[in-house]
């Protein structure tokens, strides 16, 4: 299940250069993508449109998990598009939005799509969070701009964008049905732009990934949700049309349920690392 998005425009003040990429995963590299959303190779001959881009999202969200395993695991996020492949497909892991939302990038440009990336601020009890703290996609079908997210922990998002252009200075305010929401920036980047957050999601006790763990995927029959708090318990969140079950794991229920549901392999389930500790002391 997905939240259906609310979607308002914010015009920014100045218009700023679009720093634009082309990298795409093409040939045996989006075969495998393909592969591993559960999609058959045929797809990529079909038309690129909006159609397309539904199907692609909706199959990687349900296959892909959103998930900040490694960070608790002590191995910072690393970006570069062949880390991604490797670890997402090859490995057949998920991540956090720049490493979910990237490879998703770098898939629909492999399928023919023009689709860049804009940073956004995520809302909070504080306000909005730092720049660049959350990543989109613009994706431009028969000249209309797009805005998809596959990678806002199980939330996901294609609309089109019908005042103004997510990739050339509008600012865009989404707002999913759950409350969550985000601030794009207007500004088309390349993926090496977001390296410092991703650093800083992975280490800094600031941000919500090392706070605990959670690995999600959103599939037909609802949202499941696995997450454990520092000094707390691993859960198993179901969320559906019948409303929310939720049980707590032992470590043996963890490695099984991360197989079974997510398809992730770990031999034992990280304890969530409490990275504020060194600064405290």
């Amino acid at each position: 299940m997905r939240s259906a998005p609310l979607v308002r425009n914010v015009r920014l003040d100045a218009c700023v250069a679009d720093r634009r990429e082309a990298r795409a995963i093409t040939g045996r590299d989006l075969h495998s993508y393909l592969r591993r959303i559960g999609l058959e190779a045929a797809i990529a001959d079909g038309p690129a449109d909006v159609g397309l881009v539904r199907t692609v999202v909706a199959a990687q969200i349900a296959s892909v998990p959103f998930e900040n395993l490694d960070i608790h695991r002590g191995i910072p996020v690393d970006i570069e598009p062949a880390a991604l492949v490797d670890k997402l497909v090859g490995r057949r892991r998920g991540g956090i939005c720049y490493e979910v939302n990237g490879l998703l990038t770098l898939a629909l440009r492999g399928l023919g799509f023009d689709a860049h990336l804009v940073g956004a601020e995520v809302l909070t009890d504080a306000g909005y969070g730092p720049p660049l703290g959350h990543v989109v996609l613009v994706v431009r079908i028969d000249g209309h701009p797009w805005l998809v997210d596959a990678g806002f922990g199980g939330e996901a998002l294609v609309e089109e964008a019908t005042d103004g252009d997510p990739g050339a200075g509008t600012a865009y305010d989404v707002r999913f049905e759950s409350g969550s929401a985000y601030r794009t920036d207007g500004v088309l980047r390349p993926l090496a732009d977001f390296v410092a957050m991703a650093h800083w999601h992975s280490t800094s006790p600031g941000s919500r990934f090392t706070r605990g763990i959670v690995c999600s995927v959103t599939r037909s029959d609802g949202r499941y949700t696995l997450s454990c708090a520092l000094g707390g318990d691993y859960r198993l969140t179901i969320t559906g049309e019948n409303g929310r079950e939720t049980r707590e794991l032992d470590d043996a229920d963890v490695v099984e349920v991360l197989r079974r549901e997510f398809g992730v392999a770990l031999a034992d389930p990280p304890r969530p690392r409490d990275v504020g500790a060194a600064a405290r002391l």
